[in-house]
């Protein structure tokens, strides 16, 4: 997600008696076996402060909202990428061990940083094979409004080299604090997906969500419906252009901008057709729950602690669904899991963390929000691909879900690509821990098919 990555996996840890050394210091572990990260906290008083950085994903460097700490737990959340982690001291060790959540529940170990140690990064081909050139096509740096919003958005917008003009696409992003470049992992997926595109004649718009890279406006309190407000604001940006066929605009959504992409089309009907890779067909509490349940699997989990955590979850989304604001939504979650903590199911931390993500702005829309109303009122036609090994937005029930959806368009191919995941990457299981481990960012198969459907649709 992102991607589709808000579901909390909720996970009970146990506590100890070991004495932690002061939590205050940087502190650097491996994120589900792959993806580096530092957390570096500061305390002022008996106050703690910090921030999260990922070297890996381009040194980005995140806030951190809330830190607690005993002498043995280790407890923080970061609102903005509906992130938290809640971990105990192994004295022996001398690690804090335990679980990040975000979408799904990731095992974290962080021991005190050496400053001298610099992780190694995973080779990602693709992106190398594109920075070194040479590219038949020119990028350049672009800024546009979201006006409706008083946002001002940054993006790249390249062109292939020839005379025009040429056919265009809007790249949209799935859910998650994503640059222009949609970085998941350490996977830069939309310069790759962008490259494949220009080399087949198509010029690109992709650009940083609002709060975000060098665009303006809050992130934190953007919801489905505001993202939708700025990739209209980026349609009609690509329709001053004189570089771009004004008739042949599509969009091409990945997970969240797949439910994005429909909405636009329906809205504005210059939109010439659209893509959506594993866009979602399913509410968003059907899709939160098959989501966890196939993470779970393809990361080893019993179908005991699934079923828990399905239950759990289950109360929570029905919670929210039947409550009239999110502030009623956000009052009714934390009686819920507080019953939940006082049971010993799940700690205050974990319960603190699921209120702030469940009943964010984001959260409590797309939980609501069922796509296929507005999938059956898209007219143009329509390319929709999904991973066969897809554990955020399972394959076969999503597809068919948008297909009968779309039963009244006349121009839909629906296609299920076997063995590649959410990000469209060959993979062996589907689960988001091998995401950052694969060195493909995008399988070509999915980049043929993309970019052989959308030249068929530019003429």
């Amino acid at each position: 997600m992102k991607k589709l990555s808000i579901l909390v996996g909720i996970l009970a840890l146990a506590s100890g008696p070991a004495l932690a050394e002061e939590a205050a210091g940087d502190w650097g572990g491996i994120l589900g076996g792959q993806l580096h990260v530092i957390v570096h906290i500061k305390k002022n008083g008996a106050a703690y402060s910090g921030t999260l950085e990922s070297p890996d994903q381009g040194a980005v460097v995140i806030p951190i909202d809330t830190i607690t700490t005993t002498p043995d737990h280790l407890a923080f959340s970061i609102a903005a990428i509906h992130g938290s982690y809640d971990g105990k001291w192994d004295d022996a060790q001398k690690t804090w061990t335990g679980t990040w959540t975000q979408g799904q529940a990731m095992p974290l170990t962080l021991k005190r940083l050496d400053p001298a140690a610099k992780p190694t990064p995973i080779a990602r081909p693709q992106e190398q094979a594109i920075s070194v050139g040479p590219n038949p096509y020119t990028a350049s740096e672009v800024t546009f409004d979201s006006r409706a919003a008083g946002v001002k958005l940054a993006g790249t917008f390249s062109v292939p080299n020839g005379k025009g003009p040429f056919p265009a696409v809007v790249l949209i992003a799935g859910s998650g604090p994503h640059t222009r470049d949609e970085d998941v992992f350490n996977h830069k997926i939309f310069v790759v997906l962008t490259d494949a595109l220009n080399r087949a004649g198509i010029a690109v718009l992709r650009y940083d969500k609002r709060g975000i890279g060098q665009s303006s406006g809050n992130y934190k309190t953007a919801t489905t419906t505001d993202f939708t407000t700025d990739a209209t604001a980026a349609v009609e940006w690509l329709k001053s252009r004189p570089e771009v066929n004004k008739s042949r605009i599509g969009l091409i959504g990945h997970s969240e901008g797949g439910l994005i992409a429909p909405t636009v089309a329906v809205a504005d009907p210059s939109v010439a057709f659209v893509v959506l890779m594993a866009g979602p067909g399913l509410p968003g509490d059907t899709l939160l729950l098959m989501q966890q349940a196939a993470i779970a699997r393809a990361s080893g989990e019993s179908e005991a602690a699934i079923a828990t955590a399905q239950a759990m979850n289950r109360q929570a989304f029905d919670v929210i669904k039947a409550s009239s604001s999110p502030e009623d939504a956000q009052g009714k979650v934390k009686t819920l899991m507080a019953s939940l903590v006082a049971s010993g199911q799940i700690t205050q931390a974990q319960a603190d963390a699921a209120v702030t993500q469940l009943t964010s702005p984001w959260g409590y829309e797309f939980l609501r929000y069922d796509p296929r109303p507005t999938l059956s009122k898209v007219k143009v036609p329509v390319l929709a691909i999904n991973g066969g090994l897809d554990r955020q937005v399972p394959p076969k029930e999503d597809l068919e879900e948008i297909r009968q959806a779309l039963k009244d368009n006349r121009d839909v191919t629906v296609t299920e690509l076997p063995g590649l995941n959410h990000l469209f990457q060959t993979a062996k299981t589907g689960a988001p821990s091998e995401y950052g481990q694969i060195e493909e960012t995008v399988a070509p198969v999915a980049l043929k098919i993309i970019t052989d459907w959308v030249s068929a649709h530019s003429k």
